[in-house]
């Protein structure tokens, strides 16, 4: 097989796992694997106390730092429309299918999605195989990336609630925290709406 991420060939080693169980198959070659690096674990409140988003976010877990690598295949993955690559991380969210919780994605705004073909966060799921449900919509298509921190975290929240989440917990899932802007305003949402508990997981920590 051919690594999905440098199109190298590579043996997958033999498992017993992988024999008597849906574990799927390995698609990233050892040396571009090796070359991700774990997040670490960060304060994430500091620049919301004082604010009406405090404590909106229950927790934060993110899987990888954005080091130069992931940077590379993150781009690859979202702006070149690689969507195989999804499968480069299938393993780091197949936990999930064992989440009691309902497990919501960050939308895309409609015009975004003709634009990109496809949702990098849906996609994610897709290919780990993890059900998840669209209680969100995104109202305007506009984009954090030029912004500064500051203007970040002081913008108006540009998403709404489309589907009933009282009393839910609700673990968010997106692809790339940076300020944590769009997790809080989406947080501070849901349990304005009646969510219990939100909770967050992504791909990457910038």
């Amino acid at each position: 097989m051919n690594c999905l991420i440098c199109s190298a060939p590579f043996l997958e080693a033999p498992s017993w796992q992988r024999l008597f169980t849906m574990k799927q198959s390995e698609t990233t070659c050892e040396k571009c694997k090796s070359k991700f690096e774990k997040a670490t674990d960060k304060e994430h409140e500091t620049d919301w106390i004082g604010t009406i988003y405090e404590g909106a976010l229950d927790s934060l877990t993110s899987i990888y730092s954005y080091n130069m690598w992931m940077k590379q295949v993150y781009q690859q993955y979202k702006f070149q429309h690689d969507v195989e690559l999804a499968k480069v991380f299938a393993a780091d969210f197949s936990h999930l299918k064992k989440n009691k919780n309902l497990i919501v994605p960050i939308p895309l705004h409609q015009d975004m999605l003709k634009s990109r073909t496809f949702s990098q966060v849906d996609q994610l799921l897709l290919a780990a195989r993890v059900p998840f449900t669209q209680v969100l919509t995104k109202i305007t298509n506009s984009s954090q990336i030029k912004k500064s921190k500051k203007e970040r975290i002081e913008s108006e929240i540009n998403y709404s609630v489309c589907a009933d989440v009282q009393s839910q917990t609700i673990l968010l899932v997106d692809d790339l925290y940076t300020t944590g802007t769009t997790l809080r305003h989406i947080a501070f949402i849901l349990k304005e709406a009646g969510a219990q508990e939100v909770n967050a997981i992504t791909l990457i920590r910038a």
